[in-house]
């Protein structure tokens, strides 16, 4: 097994790539000649074009999730990691990105007003969005290949102890996040940014503990190597990770530019834009990774793909919220730290009374989801 400085490496070029994506894509000030302009928004570009645009961006965003997963798989194999650990820490720090340094990017370098309240509001939209409509599309694809024949029953096998781990981890942080924000108090504010970071680096230390399950496996196939003959080795599978975490961030930009420039030409509220419909992009990668593990027999690496992400987003993005802005929340806000950890409880219940992960209860998140969007649409 790899030492923790190798990781700790990994995961700062992971960061310095995102940083420098995300300063080229986001200009502080606009220009005609960025790289870029051909595939953003303009307003002398027709509907067909931008359904067009919009369709590319989702293809990249797609196969930039397929690379880099297959990349994840490489890195926790020759790591010696567990599915556990590989799907929490790398898996899911790299998929949870693009949604993560939106806000973060905005709260740091943005104007206040406004934007303070959406990039708050895209914090704690994440952790929400991942323990709603993730949790349901996961329950859902289980379901599909019971019904097709494909699984015995309508469970997932993923490793219950790593997974009840996580689910209380992020009980824990979901419930100081709440307490923290009903006190509403700047000292306490800078505190549990503080803490949240530390609460993190326990979480990445204890996870990366996880032992690995008698039946996994890691994939045996390299992109890079199959379509353009490289070798397996550090730098080309590290290359490959990078890759395609690059094409799931410009894909992202990509979409989220576009379906604004669509909501302006169809007249779509801004607040359905901001609330549903970009969140639902940017949460993409984690819901196709985990997904396309699940279809390949792989559960531990899906769910934990998403519980990591959870974690990640509900202490990192947060700590930043805390530092940055008055941290005063709204009802919808509120309403997410609840619905977040309605779902967690009753699936870390379930597994704690049936020692198994039943689809049926991921598909309440399917529910706690509807709800939120008819609240939604009902102050439109």
């Amino acid at each position: 097994m790899l030492s923790h400085g190798f990781l700790f490496k990994f995961f700062s070029i992971i960061f310095i790539v995102f940083f420098l994506f995300f300063f080229v894509l986001y200009p502080v000030t606009s220009s005609p000649t960025h790289a870029s302009d051909k595939l953003l928004p303009s307003k002398d570009r027709g509907l067909k074009e931008i359904i067009f645009l919009l369709v590319v961006s989702i293809i990249i965003i797609l196969g930039g999730c397929e690379t880099f997963a297959n990349g994840v798989e490489h890195v926790g194999n020759k790591a010696g990691l567990s599915h556990a650990a590989a799907g929490s820490l790398l898996a899911a720090v790299g998929t949870a990105m693009p949604e993560t340094m939106i806000p973060i990017l905005a709260l740091v370098f943005g104007a206040g007003g406004h934007g303070e309240e959406i990039g708050i509001g895209a914090i704690l939209g994440a952790p929400f969005m991942l323990t709603t409509l993730a949790f349901f599309l996961l329950g859902i694809t289980v379901f599909i290949l019971r019904f097709s024949g494909r699984r015995e029953r309508a469970h997932l096998r993923p490793d219950l102890s790593a997974i009840r781990f996580e689910l209380k981890y992020f009980i824990f942080v979901m419930i100081l996040i709440l307490g923290i924000s009903l006190l509403r108090n700047d000292k306490i504010n800078y505190i549990g940014a503080v803490l949240f970071v530390l609460l993190y680096a326990i979480y990445f230390q204890i996870t990366l503990k996880h032992k690995s399950q008698v039946q996994e496996e890691y994939s045996e196939l390299l992109y890079f190597n199959r379509f353009f003959k490289l070798k397996k080795n550090w730098t080309n599978i590290i290359f490959q990770v990078l890759f395609g975490l690059g094409c799931i961030i410009f894909g992202a930009k990509v979409f989220v530019n576009n379906i604004a420039l669509l909501s302006e030409a169809i007249g779509m509220s801004a607040l359905v834009l901001s609330l549903i419909i970009a969140p639902v992009a940017t949460e993409l990668p984690e819901k196709y990774n985990s997904i396309t593990w699940t279809i390949r027999g792989k559960d531990t690496l899906a769910f934990t793909n998403i519980t990591g992400a959870m974690t990640f987003q509900s202490m990192i993005p947060v700590s930043i919220g805390l530092l940055f802005t008055s941290w005063e929340l709204h009802f919808t806000e509120i309403i997410n730290i609840s619905f977040a950890l309605i779902s967690a409880i009753l699936v870390f219940l379930t597994i704690r009374r049936k020692d198994s992960l039943p689809a049926l209860i991921l598909l309440v998140g399917g529910i706690l989801y509807s709800l939120y969007i008819f609240r939604i649409f009902s102050i439109i």
